[in-house]
């Protein structure tokens, strides 16, 4: 009552155009259906709350269902009894929509009718008149989403969004992002890939999520497919003092300082004169800024300009990855992935082989002599232990049709990577490194392509022999998958390999220099269409093995036998 009389009491002057509720609206209902004298009086203080802002249309807010909201929190809101549960009694989408003029709907089925569980997410769009430092206003869309939302109803979202192509939406929703053992670092929930993977990372105009659930604050500054910042919070006050002691939080949108500033105040504390407080009646806590510069952050959604303005992206490029800090996006493994700037859609994500920890991978500020990248990712692969390695299911690398019908022939290629081994390199330890590799076994592409060969060796593959040596394979359309060897390479020294076949033969060039054991009949290159590709690691009989030790600062995939002077053995900057 305290926090919600305080918003409908000072909501003009503090300028608070929106209210969001992040789930949990009361304690007893789950698992407690059958026993109404557990909640009732629950809901009937919830609403009696809620009312005090439903009396303005001047002070709007969107609520949703926590797991204490449900009847069977293990339920995904789409196999629940509708007819059994509270929330939907107390905060019916028609309640909303008589309330605010902001309320907008509810979730729908992919047929566009009403989703038998739409009641327990709907979507709202507030508009701020003075948002711009000319006066000028900005309307956003706010997704207020269940605790363990279906499918459809993210899918839904994403048509919400599609439908409002030029708004910015802040998604709401109980449980999203955890916060790790030190207390401070937001790190994603066990359902937060799945918000992640089927709405934010792909919804540009997603620039701001908030949950509770996990007791405390913490944000994450990520990035997602477009390589754009997304502001994602935890903040959770049940757990302090009085069950967190009527704390709220205030998010200022600040257009000119171009920053979020995030304030958390309790209007019950507040309330109380100072000389009465106890040592533990909190009044503010939590208050620290984002930078975000809303012009840049706002405009051109869902259009990539890291793959519009990327370098390097010569005629034919298929895939290229610059591993630097400009084109990093998040993934809720690690918190890495690198966007594919050819534009092609293969994004690649972390993953992991064996049980490694967060220091085996890591993206560093080292200037490589070679190529476009301004920075590396460092991989400390071990063959015992295991790593971090990064995969895409390459969606845009089915090439042609071989001679057997099949999709998967690239008749013409030059591939590149700039790397370089670390100064503690074994054999023991680091021996047949992968750091490019289609996944599935040659025995499995030569079958799929009617060929007579096998073997257990990736179907292609650049990696790091046990002397050291730069070796490349692949399965050809004549069925010849004999390698290409170089020289031993040097410890601690940056390398550029240029894999070039133009239709007749593969011959491997390292540093520009033509290697010896190079130049076989070999007719293009054969893959599996929709199977992973692996970057800092290989694969043996179709599984990921012998993760990469050392630093991948570029991969370039081309369609063509490129000339020398388009090749990554470039000062950088020319």
């Amino acid at each position: 009552m305290a926090q919600t009389r305080w918003i409908a009491d000072h909501y003009a002057e503090e300028k608070i155009a929106f209210t969001v509720h992040l789930g949990d609206v009361v304690e007893n209902t789950r698992f407690n259906c059958d026993d109404p004298a557990a909640w009732t009086q629950e809901w009937e203080r919830a609403r009696e709350a809620m009312a005090l802002l439903e009396a303005n249309p001047a002070t709007p807010y969107s609520i949703l269902a926590g797991n204490h909201d449900v009847c069977d929190p293990r339920q995904w809101e789409s196999d629940r009894d509708f007819s059994r549960e509270p929330f939907l009694q107390n905060f019916s989408p028609q309640r909303q929509a008589a309330n605010f003029a902001t309320y907008q709907g509810q979730a729908q089925l992919d047929n566009g009718t009403p989703a038998p569980w739409g009641g327990f997410d709907s979507y709202h769009i507030f508009t701020v008149n003075d948002f711009w430092e000319d006066g000028s206003p900005q309307s956003f869309i706010v997704l207020a989403l269940d605790w363990r939302p279906s499918e459809t109803t993210l899918r839904w979202a994403s048509r919400v969004l599609k439908e409002h192509p030029d708004l910015p939406a802040i998604l709401t929703t109980h449980q999203l992002m955890n916060i790790g053992e030190d207390g401070e670092s937001a790190i994603f929930s066990e359902v937060g890939p799945y918000f992640w993977d089927n709405l934010v990372r792909d919804n540009d105009q997603i620039f701001l999520t908030i949950n509770g659930h996990h007791h405390g604050e913490a944000t994450l500054e990520a990035r997602n497919a477009y390589g754009r910042k997304v502001v994602m919070e935890v903040v959770d006050y049940q757990s302090g003092y009085w069950g967190g002691n009527g704390m709220l939080q205030l998010i200022t949108f600040d257009p000119e300082g171009q920053a979020l500033h995030f304030r958390s105040f309790s209007p019950w504390v507040a309330q109380i004169p100072e000389a009465e407080r106890s040592s533990v009646d909190e009044l503010e806590r939590w208050k620290y800024s984002i930078d975000m510069d809303f012009r840049e952050r706002f405009a051109n959604f869902n259009q990539n300009s890291l793959v519009e303005n990327a370098p390097g992206n010569v005629e034919g490029t298929l895939a290229h990855w610059i591993f630097d800090d400009r084109y990093r996006i998040t993934s809720p493994g690690s918190g890495a992935g690198f966007i594919d700037v050819s534009g092609n859609g293969n994004s690649l994500s972390t993953a992991t082989l064996g049980d490694p920890e967060a220091s085996l991978f890591e993206v560093r500020d080292i200037d490589p002599p070679y190529g476009y990248a301004k920075g590396t990712a460092t991989f400390r692969g071990d063959n015992s232990k295991g790593g971090f390695y990064l995969e895409t299911t390459a969606p845009g690398l089915a090439f042609e049709k071989s001679a057997a019908g099949k999709q998967g022939y690239l008749p013409q290629y030059t591939i590149e990577a700039v790397l370089r081994l670390p100064a503690d390199w074994t054999p023991g330890e680091n021996a047949w490194s992968g750091v490019l590799a289609h996944q599935p076994s040659a025995t499995q592409v030569c079958q799929l392509h009617q060929l007579s060969c096998a073997s257990g060796d990736p179907s292609l593959g650049l990696a790091i022999s046990s002397l050291r040596e730069l070796q490349w394979l692949s399965v050809p359309q004549n069925g010849n998958t004999r390698s290409n060897w170089s020289w031993e390479i040097d410890r601690d020294r940056w390398y550029h390999v240029a894999v070039v076949n133009d239709g007749k033969r593969t011959q491997m060039y390292v540093n520009g220099a033509l290697v010896m054991r190079t130049g076989y009949e070999q007719s293009g290159l054969l893959v599996q269409p929709g199977s992973e590709w692996l970057v800092g690691a290989s694969s043996w009989e179709g599984k990921p093995d012998t993760p990469f030790a050392g630093d991948i600062a570029e991969i370039r995939i081309n369609n063509r036998p490129l000339d020398s002077s388009e090749w990554l053995y470039r000062p950088q900057g020319l």
